[in-house]
C-alpha cells in the first residue's frame, strides 16, 4: 500500500516542485496570476495527492491482465537482441516506443467519444500552470500509460528502464503546463515544452483541436500530422462542456454523462 500511497513523499514531492516552479512562474509567467488564486486549485491539489495512487492501482491491475493475455506476443530472441545493445541505446528505444505508444492513447482519448469522458476532466482547466497538470482522471490516465507500457513490456526492457521512462514522463508533464511564456525556438520541434503542449489544451475553435498529443517528442506530432506550433501562445483554453470544480464530482463526471453527447473531439478527427 505504501508503494501506491506516500504521504510523506507526495508532500515533498510538491514541496520541491513548489520551490522550483512558483519562482519560474512568477520571473516568466503567460499570465500574471498565483496557481491558488484561480478556480479549482483545490481540486487539483487533492487530484496531485489522491489521484496518482488511484492511478497507479488501475495501472498494477489492467497490466497484470493484458500481460498476461497478450504474453503470447512475446519474443524472446528480440527481447535478448534489445538486452544485449548499450544501456543508453535501450534507453532511447524505449522512449521512442513508450512515446509512440502513449501517442495514440492519447489521440484516442480525444477522438473516441467514450474515452473523451475521461480525458474531458484534464481538459477542464481553463487555466494552465504546474499544478493543473495533475488534474486527471485516474481511467484516462491509466488507459494513455498503459498504451505506452505495454509495448515496451512486450519488447522485454528491464525494471530500470520502466522506473526511467514514468520519471522522465511525469517531470516532463508538469513541466509543458506551466505558466511561462518562455519559447525555446527549434527545440520546440524537438522536446516538448509548455508552447507546445498549450495549444494542445487550447479552445479557440476546431483548428486549434486535437493537436501535439505527444508528451516527450512533438517529432510523433510531425510524423503522424498533429503537430501545431504558431508563433503565438492560446488566448482561451478549457471544454465546452460544464465541470464541476469539486475533486469527488470531477471523478464522478464521465460516468454521470453517460448518457450525454460528447462535444469536444470533431467528427472523424
Amino acid at each position: 500500500m505504501e508503494q501506491l500511497w506516500n504521504p510523506a513523499r507526495l508532500a515533498i514531492g510538491f514541496v520541491v516542485l513548489f520551490a522550483i516552479f512558483v519562482p519560474l512562474e512568477a520571473l516568466f509567467p503567460l499570465v500574471r496570476r498565483r496557481f491558488w488564486q484561480r478556480r479549482g486549485a483545490w481540486a487539483d491539489l487533492a487530484h496531485f495527492f489522491i489521484s496518482g495512487a488511484l492511478r497507479k492501482f488501475l495501472t498494477l491491475v489492467f497490466a497484470y491482465v493484458l500481460i498476461t493475455l497478450l504474453g503470447f506476443l512475446v519474443w524472446p530472441p528480440l527481447q535478448q537482441g534489445l538486452a544485449a545493445l548499450p544501456r543508453a541505446a535501450q534507453f532511447v528505444i524505449a522512449l521512442i516506443v513508450f512515446e509512440v505508444g502513449a501517442y495514440w492513447g492519447h489521440r484516442w482519448a480525444h477522438t473516441v467519444p467514450f474515452l473523451w469522458r475521461f480525458h474531458a476532466v484534464h481538459h477542464s482547466s481553463e487555466h494552465l500552470d504546474w499544478l493543473a497538470a495533475s488534474r486527471v482522471h485516474p481511467v484516462d490516465q491509466t488507459f494513455i500509460r498503459l498504451c505506452g507500457i505495454l509495448p515496451v513490456y512486450l519488447l522485454g526492457f528491464t525494471q530500470a528502464t520502466f522506473g526511467f521512462l514514468i520519471a522522465v514522463d511525469g517531470l516532463i508533464a508538469i513541466f509543458i503546463h506551466a505558466n511561462l511564456r518562455l519559447r525555446f525556438g527549434w527545440l520546440e520541434r524537438l522536446i516538448a515544452t509548455p508552447a507546445y503542449h498549450h495549444w494542445h489544451h487550447a479552445n479557440e475553435g476546431p483548428e486549434t483541436q486535437n493537436k501535439n498529443f505527444g508528451g516527450l517528442l512533438p517529432l510523433v506530432d510531425a510524423l503522424f500530422g498533429t503537430l501545431y506550433l504558431p508563433d503565438r501562445l492560446p488566448r482561451k483554453y478549457g471544454i465546452d462542456e460544464p465541470m464541476s470544480d469539486n475533486y469527488v464530482r470531477q471523478l464522478a463526471a464521465p460516468f454521470q454523462s453517460a448518457n450525454k453527447p460528447a462535444t469536444r473531439p470533431p467528427p472523424g478527427a
